[in-house]
């Protein structure tokens, strides 16, 4: 198949990442590669704002998987990707946040090299970057996280449960990625693990978005917190002193505002 592929390939892949959400997030050479595509395989995190950027009338294609939901499995895209790079100047894979983090990139990156295709990733900013800089906190600081750990709510054969065992907040800002639907392990590990119940989270939906919505509470309050909210996916959760740190900047922001607001 290899030789095959290499007589009729004539474009390259990139796998691109969009960003958070925001379109203003964009990089710019996301943004010039989304500028020059002849076809775009689409992830479901992907808002229609960045699709928005691409040329009219090309090919666009949805491949989005979310948990427990594929329209198409990995294997296949990676065979629409094959294909597309026999049929097209420009294949752009579009993924969002940063490719490289939790986004299978490096299994796409391996089966279209292993057929002789040209590809590149194109970074992008992750949705902790994103978060962080839309809601105005850091995610280190040297008196409250000196550490920072980027985890999967789920793994390939299901819940990604040893991730949290044992696992000490600390000193530490802990971003779960695709972790609502895990919510209840996580709290109960991170208990068993002598974490808190004081231990500050934040869970945030929909980040950088006009429709984002951010609720806080602690290892004790945040299942009820989901469940009242009826929060959903997309979310993402920050764990840890980092997030008390969020709230203070909150309440400085509404002291602020009230002194400047006239009477």
């Amino acid at each position: 198949m290899n030789s095959q592929i290499n007589q009729r390939t004539k474009g390259k892949v990139y796998l691109v990442g969009a960003g958070p959400g925001d379109p203003e997030l964009l990089t710019v050479k996301a943004l010039k590669t989304l500028r020059k595509a002849d076809v775009v395989f689409y992830d479901d995190l992907v808002s229609p704002r960045i699709l928005g950027v691409c040329r009219k009338k090309i090919q666009m294609v949805y491949v989005g998987k979310r948990l427990g939901v594929h329209s198409c499995l990995q294997d296949e895209i990676n065979d629409k990707l094959i294909q597309a790079a026999s049929e097209f100047k420009t294949v752009v894979r579009l993924k969002g946040g940063d490719p490289s983090i939790f986004g299978r990139v490096g299994e796409e990156y391996a089966s279209l090299l292993a057929e002789g295709i040209s590809c590149e990733i194109v970074a992008g900013i992750t949705t902790a970057s994103g978060v962080a800089s839309s809601l105005g906190f850091p995610l280190t600081h040297r008196d409250y996280a000196r550490e920072i750990l980027f985890l999967s709510g789920h793994k390939k054969d299901g819940v990604n449960s040893d991730a949290f065992k044992n696992l000490n907040c600390v000193g530490k800002t802990i971003i779960v990625y695709m972790g609502l639907n895990s919510i209840d392990l996580i709290v109960s590990e991170l208990l068993e693990a002598g974490n808190s119940k004081e231990t500050n989270i934040a869970i945030i939906q929909n980040a950088t978005l006009d429709t984002e919505r951010v609720f806080t509470g602690n290892l004790d309050s945040i299942q009820s917190i989901i469940k009242e909210n009826q929060v959903k996916s997309p979310a993402i959760l920050v764990i840890g002193e980092i997030v008390r740190f969020y709230l203070e900047m909150e309440n400085l922001k509404n002291d602020c505002s009230s002194i400047l607001s006239p009477l």
